[in-house]
């Protein structure tokens, strides 16, 4: 059964392509390297992933995330916090969408400049292990606008995601 946190290891290892360790992966992260190996192993099992290669299956991923991450690991907007941009609040979502200020989505963090309803990330690490990775961060904006967004939104972030996913 699939965690939530293996759907950021394996966005995380799509955007490094063949080039890391387990060691670097969790270090990335802020995860241990137990929990980034028995991630991919899971992904292995579900069919996201090719371990002998270390190869995303991207169609598999694609069609994953477009149909069935709402489902398996929901969220609610919840309270107004400080954090950081998440959804149609963040890139690229943002410059393709017409939103109010008052809907805003963040994942709170403690040095967020942007106040917003809270979405739960997928871990807890989340917002801090994406600060050096802008590709991750918008990757997994986009996740959150299929987890949260209205049907204009999971379209435009699943087509943006295709976008990404096939570059």
């Amino acid at each position: 059964m699939l965690k939530p946190q293996d759907i950021v290891v394996l966005l995380k290892v799509y955007g490094l392509k063949n080039e890391w360790t387990y060691s670097e992966l969790a270090k990335s992260l802020k995860m241990s390297s137990s929990e980034v190996h028995a991630a991919l192993k899971r992904c292995s099992t579900s069919g996201l992933y090719n371990d002998k290669r270390r190869r995303v299956l991207k169609p598999a991923l694609e069609e994953f995330l477009i149909h069935g991450l709402k489902y398996v690991f929901p969220t609610q907007p919840g309270a107004l916090v400080r954090g950081m941009p998440t959804a149609h609040s963040a890139q690229p979502l943002k410059d393709l969408l017409v939103t109010s200020d008052r809907d805003v989505y963040v994942w709170a963090f403690g040095s967020g400049k942007v106040k917003g309803q809270e979405i739960k990330p997928l871990y807890h690490s989340v917002p801090e292990a994406v600060g050096s990775d802008p590709q991750l961060y918008e990757m997994l904006c986009l996740v959150d606008g299929l987890r949260v967004g209205k049907v204009r939104e999971r379209e435009l972030a699943a087509s943006e995601l295709k976008k990404r996913l096939y570059d």
